[in-house]
């Protein structure tokens, strides 16, 4: 959704004219000087000029001087400086160092040194005389020329520096923001990989267990039917956190029931199904439909035959969560262990939500079956 940019009109009472259109305010020298940071940078300059007219007097401690002179000499450059950097901040944005053709950069920022030289001495000249005049003295510049060039080249060192300073800052924040930015959509892929992966789940899941009622169907309608109302009770639940990667403990475990009365139902009498969970976690917050696969795969391969028990242990360990799913079917193939949709989608979900940090293991059990472990960090 675009974000309107038209600043707020007064209407009228009738509501029918705009009584006046207030424009985008636009940021002023004042709003600048006004901003939280200047505080810190007067404070830092007067503090510096004060060093430097300190080092002043020292120097000259052998002529005879008015102690408060240098310190006047130092502050009204300092703070002069100051107040003209903002000119140097936007002649930065205006023509930036990086930009091209490089000679109208340089021109540019050559133009602007000198006037940044000659505003500078001209302000300092002024609030000297003007202090000098409140002190019952008078201040003398001397030669106008030779004043001016001295001044000038020390300024147009003191405009490079801080336009140099200038431009290192926008650099780095530029540079925070590109990372920042690339950090969100790098998230961002992430959450739409994730959401892609629940999503399969589902229609994975819906299939598997349509084909199940039709087996059923031919066996034991009534079975079958009360299938059916298992499994419309499963939808419901899954499409009301259709949206969610995590869900409550609780949640995932009331699907889980839901899912093994249904096949329990499809191989009645044959099948036993357990669930043991340790005290207090239902609210912690696990991977949307993460262990329905794993026993929807112990159902259909470990316990092909439609007899057997699967046992589901949910536990707890300081601040990681292990799930063990284990049966006493036919236990692991003597080949490689091939990864289907269920298992495959379990493994980059993790990677994506847990990169680095979970396991997911398959083992024999003894004397026969598969147990199948998740393990993977929760927060308090």
């Amino acid at each position: 959704m675009q974000e309107s940019l038209t600043a707020p009109v007064s209407r009228s009472a009738d509501g029918d004219e705009p009584l006046e259109h207030v424009p985008r305010r636009r940021d002023t020298l004042v709003s600048r000087w006004l901003r939280p940071g200047w505080p810190l940078f007067i404070t830092l300059a007067i503090l510096f000029g004060v060093y430097w007219g300190l080092n002043q007097l020292i120097g000259l401690r052998s002529a005879p001087i008015a102690a408060w002179k240098p310190f006047v000499w130092e502050l009204s450059s300092v703070l002069v400086i100051l107040a003209l950097s903002p000119f140097i901040v936007r002649m930065e944005r205006r023509f930036r160092l990086d930009a091209r053709p490089l000679r109208r950069i340089v021109l540019a920022h050559a133009a602007a040194a000198i006037v940044f030289s000659a505003v500078h001495t001209t302000s300092m000249v002024i609030l000297r005389k003007i202090v000098y005049a409140l002190a019952g003295d008078s201040y003398d510049f001397g030669n106008v020329f030779v004043g001016w060039f001295y001044e000038l080249q020390k300024d147009v060192i003191t405009y490079l520096t801080i336009l140099l300073i200038v431009f290192a800052v926008r650099e780095f924040k530029e540079r925070r923001s590109g990372e920042l930015r690339a950090a969100q959509l790098a998230a961002e892929l992430s959450d739409a990989r994730l959401r892609h992966l629940t999503a399969q789940v589902d229609p994975h899941f819906l299939f598997n267990a349509l084909n199940a009622i039709s087996n059923r169907m031919r066996e034991d309608v009534d079975a079958a039917d009360r299938m059916i109302s298992q499994l419309g009770d499963l939808l419901r639940a899954a499409y009301a956190t259709d949206q969610q990667l995590l869900v409550p403990l609780h949640s995932e475990l009331e699907w889980l029931r839901g899912y093994a009365a249904m096949m329990a139902e499809r191989f009645r009498g044959q099948l036993s199904f357990e669930l043991q969970v340790d005290p207090g976690l239902d609210a912690v917050m696990v991977p949307r439909l993460l262990l329905q696969p794993l026993v929807e795969n112990a159902f259909r391969h470990g316990l092909a035959e439609g007899r057997g028990c699967l046992w589901v242990d949910v536990r707890r360990t300081g601040e990681r969560l292990s799930c063990t799913i284990s049966d006493d079917g036919v236990g692991l193939p003597d080949a490689p262990l091939g990864r289907g949709t269920g298992l495959s989608n379990v493994s980059r979900r993790l990677q994506l939500l847990f990169p680095h940090d979970h396991e997911l293991t398959f083992a024999d059990r003894e004397p026969r079956g598969t147990v199948v472990t998740v393990t993977f960090p929760v927060s308090k």
